[in-house]
């Protein structure tokens, strides 16, 4: 019995490393794909019937707003600018309550001016004129309207002033009396009109007559005898110009003119620019 196994141990052994060097089968270069990925990621879930899906938040009333618009750099578009309501040297009379104020410099006369509406086509207001210290005059004003529509107002304009001069007539030969027409007191009734250019710039038209009533007369000619107590000059004054807003209650304004002096002591013409600001409270 152990003369038959030993052989047959031997042989067993001696097969057992051929069997294990045996060349396997080289994997294939294509395998086949699992099925199994080829949905990935699955069907998709089939939408929920209408009377499942959930409602909307309730939002509270009055709370409803329109959706913002957005600039492509992702700030909010800005506002149109408004049409300005507060014109201070044009025809359009300020409602019963509010208050303007306004400065512009120029040549020959730098000036300040509040006014106040009183009626509902009635404002009134103080100011100053000064030809930079040469001349101070303080004077009221007051301006009622005619006509206003959207785009268009016409009013009556009236202005008074009491003015200060550093020199007497006799020493004044081209001074503050010869460069504006304005004696100690000052009258300026005229009419005002103003129209709508574009969108918000407002134009304007000034005309009126100054009256100067001089109480310090100076007679220049020896032979002329004594000059009287008061005398009295006349002046036509026009002036145009622009309101243009940067805000609804702020604008830049600009004007142009010019002088018609009667009196043959003064300037017979004398040209008139101002430049300045106007707001509204």
């Amino acid at each position: 019995m152990r003369a038959f196994l030993l052989p047959s141990l031997l042989v067993v052994g001696l097969g057992l490393p051929a069997l294990a060097q045996a060349p396997q089968e080289p994997p294939a270069s294509n395998p086949s794909p699992d099925e199994s990925w080829l949905s990935y990621p699955g069907p998709e879930a089939p939408a929920p019937p209408p009377d499942t899906m959930p409602a909307p938040p309730l939002l509270p009333v009055g709370s409803e707003r329109a959706p913002e618009l957005r600039t492509p750099g992702g700030r909010a578009p800005a506002e149109p600018l408004k049409l300005s309501r507060v014109s201070l040297y044009g025809a359009h009379v300020l409602e019963p309550g509010k208050v303007a104020a306004g400065m512009t410099l120029g040549f020959p006369l730098a000036s300040a001016r509040a006014v106040m509406g009183v009626l509902p086509r009635l404002d009134v207001g103080l100011g100053v004129d000064s030809m930079y210290g040469i001349m101070n005059e303080a004077r009221v004003y007051a301006r009622f309207g005619l006509v206003s529509t959207d785009s268009a107002d016409v009013a009556f304009s009236v202005e008074a002033g009491r003015a200060f001069f550093i020199h007497s007539p006799s020493q004044e030969q081209f001074g503050a009396r010869y460069f504006t027409g304005r004696r100690n007191w000052n009258l300026a009734p005229g009419f005002v009109g103003s129209m709508l250019l574009g969108r918000r710039t407002r134009g304007f038209v000034d005309l009126r007559y100054l009256l100067a009533f001089d109480t310090q007369p100076f007679q220049s000619d020896p032979l002329g005898g004594i000059p009287q107590g008061v005398q009295v000059g006349g002046n036509f004054l026009f002036r145009g110009g622009l309101e243009v807003p940067f805000s609804e209650r702020t604008s830049y304004v600009v004007s142009v003119g010019g002088n018609i002096h009667g009196r043959k002591e003064d300037a017979a013409f004398m040209p008139m620019i101002a430049v300045g600001l106007v707001a509204g409270f």
